[in-house]
């Protein structure tokens, strides 16, 4: 089992995920109002490219989120439809994006095939 670093202020996994407000153009939006559509969410609080590019795989199973809040708690969350956080990562967080995929992994199964990658289980 994965195990927060100290300086992550979070528990998890398994903890449960703060209902932050997050800035949406001239509205907030909740934290628990982009779960509603019982849909997994990995929540970029801090503009991290690499965890967005290595979510690319599952984008069929989960929504990328980017926001930003004054109290941020992790730079990255990956939050079940029942708001519980299956991995999380802060700024000390060694090899984030590859902690990241064995989560997606784990939870949701391996990536799509990209368009134009070869089919690595032929039917047969």
């Amino acid at each position: 089992m994965t195990r927060a670093p100290a300086s992550c202020r979070i528990r998890w996994p398994g903890g449960g995920w703060p209902d932050l407000v997050l800035p949406a153009g001239s509205k907030a939006t909740r934290v628990a109002e982009l779960l509603h559509p019982a849909m997994p969410i990995l929540l970029d609080l801090a503009g991290r490219a690499d965890l967005a590019g290595t979510a690319k795989g599952w984008m069929d199973r989960i929504k990328v989120i980017t926001a930003t809040t004054a109290d941020r708690p992790a730079d990255a969350v990956l939050i079940r439809p029942d708001g519980y956080v299956a991995w999380a990562a802060d700024p000390q967080t060694p090899r984030a994006a590859e902690g990241l995929q064995h989560a997606l992994h784990t939870w949701f199964g391996a990536p799509a095939r990209q368009q134009g990658e070869p089919d690595t289980h032929p039917a047969g």
